[in-house]
């Protein structure tokens, strides 16, 4: 009898057991498919150009209807088409590739999901990889020349290869931006031309914002580029921004009696440059992204020539005074102003940087070549005139524009290292990138 009562609470345990088990599951439990990911290993690393091979040993009761293979980012994110595969089989070994041939794919961890399903159950096995980015670098330099009073030519020089010309647009002009990552070129006009977003990959508009003519008003002002998106004022007073696509995805707060002549994202803000049409003082507004409300304001002496995002919470403000010209920073948290540098010159015409801790600065027909973290500032080359001037950070190169002539330096050599012509003025100079 001792042995039947030791073996009582034993059964008891048991049966209470497969009761909770059933009342978890409950009477609709379905049991998904079986998922093991045999190919590839958890944390395999890869790099930009690879393939990635994938096998999974897929087992059901049921008949598996689909399979959907993702590659997510740590926020779940899809970071690549998904790829579906109609299965129709109980037991299946999938084998998959994935190419990793998106330049803008960055630097991580990533998750590659497979998901199976029969109509009435899914699961999910997940397996993680590290992924390291394509390498940013140069592919070529384009420039916008001015054929006629309403004919425009956008010409290419690559790193390795010849000048040649992409397409011409018709119209005046205010001003380009480029997107490595849309691969897009923005051009505007001033007063007859539209604001255009040209697909480099075909030569061709994406899209067109018409300008409203309305002589002599000027309707488009200042043209910006972030590299998702494309910002542009226009003379109601506003800042808008157009995805890749063509969208509206920003519209700041109508500032009318004046216009936006500079602009920079930073951070949730895009801080913009206002000047009145009637005024003493400028004005640096701070717009809250992507709402469009002012978060800030503040005024200032002077005309404004660059902005450049300085840190994640300030910008460098390049400014004209009365025969004199400087930089500043402003902080945004702070909203303070501080002059970092008066300049030995008097004027400022253009201004590329500071990228990689340099900044060259057009003044005339001469060069400077300023470096922020030193207040380092000196004469570096001297043209007949400087029409343009961009500064790749990754080569070390220097682009001068001059007439038609556009001719490359390699700091801190003050001998050329390339020279080509193109057709027209050259009114802009612009960086094509990988990625």
């Amino acid at each position: 009898m001792k042995g039947v009562f030791n073996l009582f609470p034993g059964l008891v345990i048991l049966l209470l057991s497969t009761i909770l088990a059933a009342c978890g599951k409950g009477d609709d439990y379905v049991t998904p498919p079986e998922i093991e990911i045999l190919l590839p290993y958890d944390g395999k690393a890869y790099g930009y150009g690879d393939t990635i091979h994938l096998q999974a040993e897929l087992n059901h009761y049921k008949v598996i209807q689909y399979v959907r293979v993702s590659l997510l980012s740590v926020s779940n994110i899809p970071v690549l088409p998904a790829r579906n595969f109609d299965v129709n089989e109980y037991n299946y070994l999938l084998s998959a590739s994935i190419p990793l041939d998106d330049p803008q794919m960055v630097n991580g961890t990533y998750y590659i999901q497979v998901r199976v399903g029969d109509g009435e159950s899914e699961s999910a096995e997940s397996v993680k990889v590290q992924y390291s980015a394509l390498e940013r670098a140069l592919v070529s330099v384009l420039a916008v020349g001015k054929l006629s009073v309403s004919e425009y030519a956008v010409s290419e020089w690559p790193v390795t290869g010849q000048l040649s010309e992409r397409f011409r647009f018709q119209g005046d002009y205010s001003g380009a931006a480029i997107s490595s990552v849309n691969r897009q070129l923005y051009t505007a006009g001033r007063i007859t031309g539209d604001l255009q977003a040209w697909n480099l990959a075909g030569n061709r508009t994406d899209w067109t914002v018409q300008a409203i003519v309305n002589p002599p008003l000027e309707y488009f002002y200042h043209l910006y580029s972030d590299e998702n998106e494309v910002f542009v004022s226009d003379r109601d007073g506003y800042i808008r921004g157009y995805t890749a696509e063509g969208l509206v995805s920003f519209r700041s707060q109508a500032f009318p009696n004046g216009k936006f002549t500079r602009f920079v994202r930073l951070s949730n803000w895009l801080i913009a440059v206002f000047e009145p049409f009637n005024g003493v003082l400028n004005e640096l507004i701070i717009f809250n992204y992507p709402g469009g409300t002012v978060f800030r304001q503040v005024q200032f002496q002077g005309g404004a020539v660059h902005l450049c995002p300085d840190g994640n919470e300030g910008v460098l403000i390049f400014l004209n005074g009365d025969a004199t010209s400087a930089v500043y920073r402003f902080s945004v948290p702070e909203n303070t102003m501080v002059e970092l540098r008066r300049f030995p010159f008097s004027y400022i015409s253009k201004v590329t940087g500071p990228s990689g801790g340099n900044c060259f600065i057009a003044s005339g027909n001469e060069l400077w070549w300023y470096r922020p973290a030193t207040g380092s500032t000196v004469r570096y080359l001297t043209f007949d005139e400087i029409d343009a001037v961009q500064y790749d950070a990754l080569s070390g190169k220097v682009f001068i524009a001059s007439g038609n002539n556009i001719v490359t330096y390699r700091i801190p050599d003050q001998v050329s290292t390339g020279n080509v012509a193109v057709q027209g003025e050259t009114a802009d100079l612009l960086l094509l990138y990988n990625r």
